[in-house]
């Protein structure tokens, strides 16, 4: 791939200029994700019950949060679908809740590796391919996730117009997205406790969102954003030398087992509560994720 540069756009939020080409693109993500072990997903170190409960819960968060704006989605038999499924834990969740769930993602070997009863809920291949034929068969959802995908895409504004035709009339869409080029980010590089822009990942990620572009983006695509929030701000960790993960990568794991400790803490003490902690922190621009509710 050939070197990158970043644009402001018109939404507030840098992009690459001068992004690849699909077939390009393509190419790489074949190559990345569809070998068992060699791309994405790695099953040499097995997840802890610790960090299972708290991918689960993390995905419960995020379903409270659209209930409090959907009641209608409360109930068994609603439809889910999950763009980009991963290792396949919130077709776990929704499947548990007795919802008719599809995942669509370019490997099963994440979801097989995980949780392999899930893997009957997956349509593998190429995302975008079999998102269109989802498009032509006029396949409805009443909750579509889209979690960590958006900064992956050529035309965000044309995916995030496209799934509209795929949410039922009273369903919802979730996005989650990298909170980058956020405030903390800007003050760790400016203060010089980091020496690079760990949070450049290209050609994976072709955008770069804050709150208030994702928001102009979406508004832009015809949603409605009903709630914001956003997730344990790990990245406060590298204020400290002590914890600084970047300049230290044997740090990593144990500030990332620091933040599973402290999110299923916050989680067992009031998920709604913990959303509107993290809805106050959106709003203040922290948060290493951006979860944005629309309708």
């Amino acid at each position: 791939m050939k070197k990158f540069e970043l644009v402001k756009n018109k939404y507030g939020y840098y992009e690459v200029d001068k992004k690849p080409g699909i077939e390009e693109l393509s190419d790489y993500y074949k190559e990345k994700y569809y070998q068992n072990g060699e791309g994405a997903y790695n099953a040499e170190e097995k997840y802890s019950d610790d960090e299972i409960k708290f991918f689960l819960n993390k995905i419960e968060q995020k379903f409270q949060a659209a209930v409090n704006v959907c009641p209608e989605l409360l109930g068994d038999g609603k439809s889910f679908l999950d763009i980009g499924a991963g290792e396949g834990w919130a077709l776990n969740y929704f499947s548990g809740l007795n919802w008719n769930c599809l995942g669509l993602d370019f490997s099963d070997y994440g979801c097989a590796t995980n949780n392999p009863d899930q893997v009957s809920n997956l349509l593998v291949g190429d995302i975008y391919s079999n998102l269109e034929t989802l498009f032509k068969e006029g396949r409805k959802f009443d909750m579509v996730l889209l979690d960590n995908v958006l900064e992956h895409v050529i035309d965000p504004l044309c995916l995030l117009t496209d799934i509209k035709e795929i949410v039922s009339e009273k369903g919802v869409l979730i996005v989650e997205v990298p909170n980058d080029f956020s405030i903390v980010q800007t003050e760790l590089y400016d203060k010089k406790y980091i020496s690079a822009k760990y949070w450049l990942a290209f050609p994976d990620h072709l955008s770069y969102f804050n709150k208030d572009g994702l928001e102009s983006l979406a508004k832009d695509a015809g949603w409605n954003i009903e709630r914001t929030i956003t997730a344990y701000p790990i990245d406060t960790n590298l204020f400290n030398p002590n914890t600084n993960y970047i300049k230290n990568r044997s740090l990593g794991k144990s500030c990332h087992n620091s933040r599973v400790t402290i999110e299923n803490l916050l989680h067992s003490i009031s998920v709604e509560k913990t959303n509107k902690l993290y809805e106050a922190m959106a709003e203040l621009g922290l948060g290493r994720e951006i979860i944005m509710i629309m309708a």
